[in-house]
């Protein structure tokens, strides 16, 4: 068996694992079973092949290597080389184009073909040499697969918040609460001052149903992981850094911290019966830790499939185009209406409920105008910032973010007149973005060419059934939100943490910058 071809088999692992290898911090390793197993089937099937042409199996699998190779090479060629050019001086010289790769790739096919059947000898040898370059390829990723899953959540930062104990009332009707976030949803100032837009509608509409909108609300932190997580767990994430340190890239451990948030924990504890949605999109930001997580039927947007498909060959068939897997924007508009119909109905449930309604939106990509419609999209679907992975200008951004945040506002205001309506519990609704839109985020693994000042100021609208909003002020920030929730519904006795606001770029999430005096 030691000179077996198992190389075969490595260079169909390679891409999958190296891929997942670079994306270990916001792909789950339940997306990544399929496209191996699809990777093995493939390399099979082709070595299968290329034995019948062959009939031995080394210069088989020297074959079948090179064309799984050649295969996930494609894209990575185009993306790393299209359309340069190379010895200018001997006329147009030579452009790295489609043709370019297909004629090189077919004369590498024709070359090793010809040379294995000219060769009568077994080949061990060569195959003991690629057994170990493919492996020495593969088992680098893995390692780093390994050893980012080994530096994964440790449960030590998980309990940050010290409990207070409280008497609670066993006969006391403790109300549904909705904890509704809406990505990205900025300020009405900064919509006014940078957009030239006028939302007061909106947050007029929520007062006159009895909100409380704080005027001068910023998030804690400009990505949805770190603040999402530190919301629900009432506390800045000061002991993250304290046991990963300032350079740990994962963000893992935020996913644990936010699956066992000590606000759901404490709920479910009196009796709430808990319900999510998959309309965050984005899988680490998925509360499936809830005692209901509704998944949208046949909206599955696996994203790592498909960027694994697009460093394939199979990209030059769709004009050298990304490839999109599924009709990402149908399934993503699916996804967010299914979670507001949702919303509505469970309304009327007697409880006690904790909703938590993330809805990535009006976040990018923009798939709704301002009635609802379909907005499709001359760029490729993605849900990244900044500017530049959005292939769109500022004024592209912005005509897109507010065609949606109309649509956004008629299904929140609808759904709170629902809400209000249907309850049976007297609910506390909280409207909240996680952080703020991006026109100017140019830079995310950086602080150059970005406005913190958009990025961090949010809607933060609260609506308690007996309109006491002495506990809330006009800068309170989410990290704050449930500590007043719980004192004042739960006889909870937390002091307010000072309202900051703090920015890390995408690669250092865990290295906090105290923004909040440049942004107010």
């Amino acid at each position: 068996m030691k000179r077996f071809p198992w190389h075969i088999l490595w260079i169909a692992l390679f891409p999958v694992v190296f891929l997942y290898a670079e994306n270990t911090s916001v792909v789950e390793m339940k997306d990544v079973w399929l496209p191996l197993i699809y990777s093995i089937l493939g390399a099979s099937f082709v070595l299968g092949i290329s034995y019948v042409v062959f009939r031995d199996l080394r210069k088989a699998a020297v074959m079948a290597s090179l064309l799984v190779l050649l295969f996930f090479s494609y894209g990575a060629y185009h993306e790393a080389l299209f359309p340069k050019r190379i010895l200018t001086f001997i006329g147009k010289g030579i452009r790295f184009d489609h043709n370019f790769y297909k004629w090189t790739s077919l004369f590498l096919i024709l070359l090793i073909g010809w040379r294995l059947f000219k060769l009568k000898k077994d080949i061990p040898k060569f195959t003991s040499l690629l057994n170990m370059i493919t492996f020495a390829l593969f088992g680098f990723s893995a390692f780093n697969v390994i050893q980012a899953k080994a530096n994964g959540p440790s449960g030590e930062a998980t309990h940050s918040v010290e409990e207070i104990s409280v008497e609670l009332d066993s006969n006391a009707e403790y109300p549904s609460i909705y904890y509704i976030i809406l990505d990205a949803y900025g300020r009405e100032d900064v919509l006014r001052e940078m957009y030239d837009f006028d939302n007061s509608p909106f947050t007029d509409f929520l007062k006159d149903r009895g909100f409380f909108v704080a005027d001068g609300a910023t998030s804690n932190y400009g990505q949805t992981i770190l603040s999402v997580p530190s919301a629900l767990n009432m506390n800045y994430l000061d002991s993250m850094v304290e046991v990963y340190g300032e350079d740990y890239t994962e963000r893992e451990p935020l996913m644990h911290y936010l699956r066992e948030n000590k606000t759901l924990h404490f709920l479910e504890s009196l009796g709430y019966e808990s319900v999510a949605y998959d309309a965050s999109i984005f899988g680490l930001a998925h509360l499936n830790t809830a005692d209901h997580f509704f998944e949208t039927p046949g909206t599955d947007i696996n994203l790592f499939m498909n960027e694994l498909i697009n460093t394939t060959a199979i990209r030059a068939f769709n004009g050298r185009k990304p490839i999109k897997t599924l009709d990402n924007v149908e399934h993503h508009r699916k996804k967010i209406n299914a979670a507001f119909d949702h919303m509505e109905r469970i309304a009327s449930k007697p409880g006690p409920l904790y909703v938590h309604g993330h809805v990535l939106t009006p976040h990018q990509p923009f798939v709704f105008n301002a009635d609802g419609s379909r907005r499709d999209m001359d760029y490729e679907y993605t849900i990244w910032a900044p500017m530049e992975s959005l292939k769109m200008n500022e004024e592209e951004y912005k005509d897109g973010y507010l065609n949606q945040l109309q649509y956004v506002n008629t299904r929140v205001m609808q759904l709170v007149d629902t809400i209000l309506k249907n309850s049976v519990r007297k609910p506390v609704i909280i409207l909240q973005g996680d952080h703020g839109p991006a026109s100017e985020l140019h830079n995310i693994n950086g602080f150059e060419n970005n406005d913190f000042r958009e990025r961090l100021s949010i809607l933060n609208a609260y609506y308690f059934p007996d309109g006491g909003y002495s506990m809330l002020s006009d800068t309170v920030t989410p990290i704050n939100s449930f500590r007043v929730v719980r004192n004042k519904f739960f006889g909870g006795n937390y002091e307010m943490l000072p309202d900051r606001a703090y920015y890390s770029n995408w690669n250092y999430p865990y290295h906090f910058y105290d923004v909040t005096d440049s942004i107010r």
